[in-house]
């Protein structure tokens, strides 16, 4: 498929992108009654296939954590998402989240946090600082309560990833080999649900070019990253400027780079969604996507999956489980089987 075929249903995205943004004031996960998790294989077709979530918010600062966990806990039994990979907002989210269930989720912090203005509430806190405790997180990277490392928010707080205060995170992510997750690309839209007035002052869209990563790959070429929100289009409510070439080269690069596709393959329409998966397998990058909701209703991004019918049995299992597996070392993990 051309670079001009596949782009052409992105022009459906500037009808649904304002108004079909993350809410990140109210998840809206589908937290039903859950069914027996079982162990099986994508080709089995009564039963759900096993999936890892690689994108997943603990509850939001003004949330109730107890009842939140409950309906995500729900929603995970009753697709066989046997792991999340969980970001963080604050200390306490170790004990409110991570060690009731240590064995379904991957857990690290989000930051940089920023500070909103007028009444737009605040999206994390460590402490009381944008920043986690560096001597806090190797501990719990060490005694691996924590295991990954974002979503880093440097687009909303408008911090370069090469900034001084950034370098530090880097060299520890390097030196224990911890994943991080990036947020790229130039959303969401000012005024949309997830960046409302006041939410974010210093809001800088030119940072989610994956490009900006490379002076930090240059002094770590072999951290693992993973690219958050990749396969967004070039619409006017994101300056008609998308990122595809750039990603596309940093996944050439540097074989340690993995992409989800959040919330393309929640919040924008089918044909979209599978423009933009055509894109990167027929790239060769087949092996480099995972799947992840931003705590979109799971239900629905499994069944958009199931009805691309280019997939094949083994590349929908792939996005599901396998290249999650390979890309977070949980080879002889149970949690991955």
């Amino acid at each position: 498929m051309s670079a001009t075929t596949w782009r052409l249903p992105f022009v459906v995205a500037t009808l649904v992108l304002g108004s079909c943004v993350t809410d990140s004031s109210s998840p809206q996960i589908d937290s039903a009654e859950p069914t027996e998790p079982s162990s099986v294989r994508v080709s089995d077709s009564n039963v759900p296939p096993a999936i890892i979530n690689a994108h997943f918010h603990a509850a939001y600062l003004h949330m109730d954590d107890a009842n939140y966990f409950t309906d995500v806990m729900h929603e995970m039994d009753r697709h066989n998402i046997r792991l999340s990979v969980l970001h963080l907002n604050e200390e306490s989210d170790v004990e409110d989240w991570v060690k009731r269930a240590p064995e379904r989720f991957l857990a690290g912090p989000s930051f940089p946090c920023w500070t909103p203005q007028g009444d737009a509430r605040r999206p994390c806190h460590w402490g009381g600082s944008a920043w986690p405790d560096l001597a806090w997180l190797r501990e719990h990277y060490e005694t691996g309560t924590l295991k990954v490392m974002g979503e880093l928010f440097n687009v909303y707080a408008g911090i370069p990833y090469d900034d001084p205060r950034m370098m530090p995170y880097w060299a520890l992510a390097s030196e224990l080999d911890i994943p991080v997750a990036v947020h790229i690309n130039r959303g969401p839209p000012a005024g949309s649900p997830s960046r409302p007035d006041g939410c974010c002052p210093n809001f800088n869209a030119d940072l989610g070019n994956p490009d900006k990563l490379r002076p930090v790959l240059r002094q770590y070429p072999d951290l693992r990253i993973w690219l958050q929100h990749a396969g967004f289009p070039a619409v006017p409510m994101l300056d008609n400027i998308d990122y595809l070439e750039e990603t596309f080269a940093l996944l050439y690069e540097y074989p340690t780079i993995y992409v989800d596709m959040t919330a393309l393959n929640a919040a924008l329409p089918a044909p979209v969604h599978a423009a933009a998966l055509h894109a990167f397998i027929e790239r060769g990058f087949g092996d480099r996507i995972m799947l992840g909701t931003d705590n979109w209703p799971a239900d629905k991004i499994i069944e958009r999956y199931d009805t691309f019918d280019f997939l094949s049995v083994e590349q929908r299992r792939a996005i599901f489980h396998d290249n999650a597996t390979r890309f977070f070392n949980l080879a002889s993990s149970s949690n991955s089987k």
